[in-house]
């Protein structure tokens, strides 16, 4: 078999997953784990495939040309090495969440504070949403704290002063994941 990532992405309407999953199935391309999103209006998403080695990048590359041209998305692809593809994922075990009046620099002074701590980010959604007081900013992220829990409290709560914005971080349990 041969994994491949895939980068999707297009104005959005009805029928994006159908049309990609429909191109893949084609192909006899199993879907083995995918993240997807709209931003602005846009839908992205992200998906690793495995491919019989039969028809391998050929027939994906045919497929996905064929998709592009019928649908107008921009699919770019990459074949994963033998061990990204057989990585087995980080599970998270905390989420931080963040809001606050929006500026410059709250994703990299929260993400400059876990890495200095080793503080590995496995997932994160942001968006800025207008208000009658400004623009607000929210954002939260799914992470690997380990045993860094407490060190990790103590610098998010000194970014949360310094950007004066709330940070709170939300420790998940086996019932929960």
């Amino acid at each position: 078999m041969l994994s491949v990532l895939l980068s999707v992405s297009g104005k959005d309407r009805a029928g994006i997953v159908r049309d990609v999953s429909g191109a893949l199935l084609n192909i006899n391309a199993n879907i083995e784990d995918s993240s997807m999103t709209l931003l602005r209006g846009r839908f992205t998403m992200m998906l690793i495939v495995e491919l019989p080695k039969e028809d391998g990048l050929g027939g994906l590359k045919a497929s996905l040309a064929e998709l592009e041209q019928r649908t107008g998305l921009t699919v770019q692809s990459q074949v994963l090495a033998d061990d990204e593809a057989n990585e087995i994922p980080q599970e998270p075990d905390c989420v931080v969440t963040v809001n606050g009046a929006d500026k410059p620099g709250i994703v990299f002074a929260v993400t400059d504070a876990m890495t200095e701590l080793g503080v590995s980010v496995v997932d994160a959604s942001t968006r800025s949403r207008a208000s009658d007081d400004g623009d607000v900013y929210m954002m939260a992220l799914e992470i690997v704290a380990g045993d860094q829990l407490k060190p990790l409290r103590d610098k998010l709560a000194k970014v949360s002063e310094t950007l004066s914005v709330s940070i709170a971080l939300h420790e998940l349990d086996d019932g929960v994941m």
